[in-house]
């Protein structure tokens, strides 16, 4: 009788380890994936900033499509002229992740 007590809270006890265990990985990795998106989302939108302002800078006649080469992500701009301002839309996507920044910009 006293073998299967110990038995039976030997099986109890690796059960609620392994679950707290697993819990414990699971938040740890939730939050390896927040950091990572989160630090990805700070880069795109430098990204996004960085060519609002070059844009902004520079002669836009004859240009339709502006794109940056980049590893991680597609940074591109459309222009399209009215009249005598340029409205400008400026896209910026992570290649393997779900993070995408766009926002239309007027130039005069």
């Amino acid at each position: 009788m006293k073998k299967a007590y110990t038995l039976l809270i030997t099986i109890v006890l690796i059960t609620l380890f392994s679950v707290l265990g697993i819990f414990i990985l699971e938040t740890k990795s939730l939050r390896s994936v927040n950091l990572t998106n989160q630090y990805l989302y700070i880069q795109a939108k430098n990204h996004k900033e960085f060519l609002k302002n070059y844009l902004k800078d520079i002669n836009l006649k004859g240009i339709n499509h502006l794109k940056i080469e980049d590893d991680l992500f597609d940074i591109y701009a459309k222009v399209e002229p009215k009249d005598s301002t340029f409205i400008l839309d400026i896209f910026v996507k992570a290649k393997d992740y779900n993070i995408s920044l766009y926002e239309r910009v007027v130039k005069e």
